[in-house]
């Protein structure tokens, strides 16, 4: 029970977060593919490809290519370690007025559990980035001036359950993520707010290794200390994992 109510908890209070100046509005999409491939019982390598879009699907807002590794502690616990590009585009509301780049190195923890049927992953993860700054000229005309560096940390609730198997044997899924993100701008004394993220997902199993993900999410950032960015958000997903510990053993 008392995870339970940890669950209900959480995801009624960071997903309802207000603001207390100007917030801005975007609906657009992100479409994501996402590979595991399996080495072994202990290693694996993975990879997430993401377009976020604005105006629906019409104008492209950033582009994230995240590779990573991880390794199996136990049955529930795994730690992992990667790269990350981001690629800002001049679209969206309180966007950057030109292409700029980002790169972060992160570290994970996951911690996976059960509650019968429903499935519960904790994501800790502790993000260095390296963010191209823009400086405006005289003439008006913006530019690249080098890069400023922050960290950030990232906490991630998702609860999985399958709601109806088909005749087919197959599982539709349900899917509820929640994920709040803290900035820091100078060492790790002073946390600010930075992000959430939450979604509503169904998902179908597309093969033995493939499944399919769609639903709603909404993306919460603060801009500035006075302007926030609140985006309504088409999710699809794409998961496609490839063990190749099979081929070995």
């Amino acid at each position: 029970m008392k995870n339970i109510r940890f669950i209900i908890v959480f995801f009624l209070i960071v997903s309802s977060v207000n603001a207390q100046t100007t917030v801005l509005k975007d609906k657009g999409s992100w479409l994501t593919f996402t590979n595991n491939f399996k080495l072994s019982n202990k290693f694996s390598l993975s990879n997430v490809t993401q377009l976020r879009t604005v105006d629906f699907i019409q104008n492209n807002q950033a582009l994230v290519i995240q590779p990573g590794a991880s390794y199996k502690l136990n049955k529930n616990v795994s730690i992992g370690a990667g790269y990350l590009s981001y690629t800002y585009y001049p679209e969206g509301a309180a966007h950057a007025p030109i292409k700029k780049y980002e790169n972060r190195i992160w570290e994970n923890l996951i911690v996976n559990s059960a509650i019968g049927n429903t499935k519960l992953n904790q994501r800790f993860v502790f993000e260095q980035r390296f963010k191209d700054v823009i400086v405006q000229n005289s003439d008006n005309e913006y530019s690249i001036d080098g890069n400023s560096y922050s960290q950030r940390f990232r906490y991630r609730l998702e609860v999985t359950t399958n709601l109806v198997k088909l005749k087919n044997n197959k599982n539709i899924y349900g899917k509820l993520s929640n994920e709040i993100r803290i900035r820091f701008q100078t060492g790790l004394t002073e946390p600010d707010f930075d992000q959430n993220n939450f979604a509503a997902l169904i998902g179908y199993q597309l093969l033995e290794n493939s499944k399919i993900w769609v639903g709603y999410g909404r993306y919460y950032y603060k801009s500035n200390a006075t302007k926030f960015i609140s985006n309504d958000i088409l999710h699809v997903t794409l998961n496609y994992d490839v063990d190749f510990s099979k081929k070995h053993s």
